[in-house]
């Protein structure tokens, strides 16, 4: 074998090893980006199912405020038609006099 033959082989069994290097420094950091992915995936479900609840809360309060006013303005109205009837009572009672 040649110097230049010894040397070629020197620097390409340096090169392979600086690749396995590269690539195993490569498979760690694909390795780390998968965790995080189905870290950030956990998270995103849960914000989502968290999203969905405070949904329904949300509805439920706008639901319980709508029958509260409702609720209000029936009073109200039922009032108004209580005093209606009594001055009806009274304009009756004059007129039975």
């Amino acid at each position: 074998m040649t110097s230049d033959e010894y040397t070629l082989i020197k620097e390409l069994k340096s090169g392979i090893a600086e690749l396995i290097n590269r690539y195993e420094l490569l498979e760690g950091k694909n390795l780390k980006l998968k965790e995080t992915v189905l870290e950030l995936e956990n998270k995103i479900k849960s914000l989502e199912n968290e999203n969905s609840e405070l949904v329904k809360k949300y509805e439920n309060l706008r639901l319980a405020r709508f029958f509260e006013s409702g609720y209000e303005d029936n009073r109200m109205a039922k009032l108004k038609i209580n005093k209606l009837l009594r001055e009806i009572d009274k304009c009756i009672a004059l007129l039975n006099k």
